[in-house]
């Protein structure tokens, strides 16, 4: 049965004197008034965009020439869109968004079957390090790989080096790669809080939902920053991979050779 989320964004609008530009900000809450943490939230088309904190409040910084419509975006929903003129005028804004719509398939998996490594063979690289102030505004990096056969995933695992943040969210993603196109094949986000007093860590991720990876099929797993307590660098273990940096707010992304060393093992499917 499909549940309908009713996302309430206040919505002020502060036109800031001899800035040019508007200060928007707003609360999101479903329909039940329960907050809604971590919504990427940017202009349609342009390089503006944030994410909502967690208890479902943004800020965004919108210049004063740009009339995109702005699109909210996360993934245990379907995207939801408020035109320009809807919000430009500073009134109070409800945005209906419906839950993604998912068939989950059965799956068997064999009872002798071993986790067995999917993705995370690669040459151990220098560190590759996320940095910012606050939350990151959605910057998310990480390695391609193909799945040979059919798995379902057991364990996601990385490694973090160091942080000088007292505290951080990470947000783990998965990603079928079609053409262009990432379609993200989580229901649910998958959020990891790191300690600065845990030091090195190995982190091992052992995702609720079951995550489906089809043979000969390419996917995108990634890692970001969605929330910390201060500006402050993460470093993580690197490996000399095919990866992509994607600012998902902006819808910008670029190959590089090199990202985090995340490793994924799985069970085969029979």
């Amino acid at each position: 049965m499909n549940k309908r989320i009713t996302i309430t964004i206040f919505l002020t609008l502060v036109v800031m004197a001899g800035q040019g530009q508007i200060t928007l900000k707003g609360s999101i809450i479903n329909e039940r008034g329960e907050k809604i943490e971590y919504v990427s939230v940017g202009l349609e088309e342009d390089s503006i965009g944030t994410i909502s904190d967690a208890n479902g409040n943004f800020t965004i910084e919108i210049p004063a020439n740009r009339k995109n419509d702005l699109a909210f975006t996360h993934v245990s929903f379907q995207k939801a869109i408020v035109p320009y003129e809807t919000y430009a005028n500073g009134q109070q804004l409800t945005v209906t968004m419906k839950d993604k719509v998912v068939e989950l398939a059965e799956v068997v998996v064999g009872k002798k079957n071993k986790p067995q490594k999917i993705a995370g063979k690669a040459v151990s690289g220098p560190m590759a390090s996320f940095r910012g102030k606050g939350k990151v505004d959605g910057t998310e990096w990480g390695p391609v790989f193909k799945s040979k056969k059919d798995y379902v995933i057991s364990d996601i695992l990385l490694t973090i080096k160091g942080t000088s943040y007292q505290w951080c969210v990470l947000s783990f993603n998965i990603y079928e790669i079609q053409g262009d196109k990432f379609v993200n094949i989580l229901n649910k986000p998958i959020y990891q809080r790191i300690e600065k007093s845990d030091g090195k860590q190995r982190l091992d991720i052992q995702p609720e939902e079951t995550i489906v990876l089809k043979g000969k099929k390419k996917y995108y797993i990634s890692v970001m920053v969605v929330d910390s307590d201060r500006y402050g660098i993460l470093d993580m273990q690197s490996q000399l991979k095919t990866s992509y940096y994607r600012v998902i707010t902006k819808g910008k992304k670029r190959k590089l050779p090199i990202g985090p060393a995340i490793m994924v093992q799985g069970y085969e499917v029979n």
